[in-house]
């Protein structure tokens, strides 16, 4: 048993003293089968919420109305639900109904695919009503029960069907793939973020290449926004190698190139993404074809845009100069504005002129003149160069 497992082991075993019964669930126990790294663990009971505060000191009300209790033990906090059945979902997204159960095997017959609906004992034993394990020797992902159900309780689930197709290099089963066919529309009604978190998980993926031609096949283009009618950005995307792309930035900005929308804040504001991350993609995006770079633009820049430009061009061409870059950025007399000796307020009590457009300009020369070594990063050096340029202007 891994030790994430082994130091929950006291969590399971006081709902086990109290009479009730635990397991560990869902994408934690698939990873162990897999032999992937598991990052974190979920506890499933047969323990109502009530009873679950009764047993743990510290407990915590996070998502109670779910069945969902967290529980401060040995420093760590553990979520901790109970078995469930869930009523009709109306609106393909959020159940109308829960309703907490003591049966194992009906709360894992709610889960999308077989894989995730395998459950651990204290003893390490899997359960497994579900044949997960056997389609995990098959390379298959395959819907618990009628794919057609699964799919009208949460529709996001053929979002991340495919993503698990990428994550894993598996297949979809045909079943499966054919009730995605017929019911990808439902894709609608789910939130473009959650979307947005599936579609960036598919697209870091090690079988991307194989999922991407997926999500065209299924027609899931018309619910990515900006997508419609892209199949050469797809065709583009594929081409590329994404797994150069390990960040979520990178990720955006790669697909920006991939899309080339008319309008790139449009495009990303439209997935509702963060607005630092969308001003950097744009940023980088009028810099994407740049190659030679002087040392005032590289200051000018900022090592962050520099480098996702040079992320981005790794992996649409497999080169980069970082490194160079990187180098010449290290050895510039000043990495930021913030280090240099004189601002704005400095500059027009020397002059004695109140701001405007002049005074922007002429810090914007004040940094040329700095990083090109025209003029030394002191106070002085700097006043001195200010009133000779101020001097000058007609």
């Amino acid at each position: 048993m891994k030790a994430i497992f082994k130091k929950a082991v006291p969590v399971l075993a006081k709902l086990e003293q109290a009479g009730f019964e635990a397991y560990f669930v869902g994408g934690s126990v698939r990873d162990t089968l897999l032999g992937r790294e598991v990052a974190d663990i979920d506890i499933a009971t047969s323990a109502f919420p009530e009873e679950v505060k009764q047993i743990f000191m510290r407990t915590f009300d996070t998502g109670i109305e779910h069945g969902t209790v967290s529980v401060l033990e040995a420093g760590e906090i553990y979520e901790i639900t109970t078995f469930r059945t869930e009523g009709t979902y109306a609106d393909f997204r959020r159940p109308d109904e829960v309703v907490f159960i003591r049966s194992l095997e009906k709360d894992l017959e709610r889960r999308d695919f077989t894989m995730n609906a395998i459950a651990m004992g204290l003893d390490g034993r899997f359960i497994d009503p579900f044949g997960g394990q056997q389609d995990m020797a098959n390379k298959q992902i395959r819907a618990v029960g009628k794919a057609w159900e699964r799919f009208h309780e949460d529709a996001l689930r053929m979002m991340r069907g495919v993503r698990f197709v990428s994550q894993l290099d598996f297949s979809l089963e045909k079943d499966t793939y054919e009730a995605m066919q017929q019911n990808i529309a439902l894709l609608k009604n789910i939130a473009v973020e959650r979307i947005a978190v599936e579609f960036v998980k598919l697209m870091k993926g090690q079988a991307v290449n194989v999922a991407l031609p997926l999500v065209q096949k299924l027609e899931m283009l018309h619910y990515l926004p900006g997508f419609e009618g892209q199949s050469v950005a797809i065709q583009r995307l594929e081409s590329w190698d994404l797994a150069a792309a390990s960040d979520d930035e990178t990720i955006w900005f790669v697909v920006v190139l991939a899309v080339m929308p008319e309008n790139v804040g449009a495009f990303l504001r439209a997935w509702k993404l963060p607005n630092k991350l969308i001003r950097e993609v744009i940023k980088a995006y009028d810099l994407a074809n740049k190659r030679v770079w002087s040392d005032y633009e590289l200051f000018a820049t900022g090592s962050h845009t520099v480098a996702l430009v040079e992320k981005a061009r790794l992996v649409q061409t497999g080169e980069t100069e970082w490194t160079a870059l990187h180098e010449r950025l290290a050895a510039l007399p000043v990495q930021s504005r913030s280090e240099i000796q004189a601002g704005g307020n400095d500059i027009m009590a020397w002059v004695d002129k109140k701001g405007g457009p002049w005074l922007k300009e002429l810090l914007a020369r004040l940094d040329q003149a700095i990083i090109e070594g025209e003029v030394a990063n002191t106070q002085s050096e700097i006043k001195g160069w200010v009133k000779h340029v101020i001097n000058e202007s007609p």
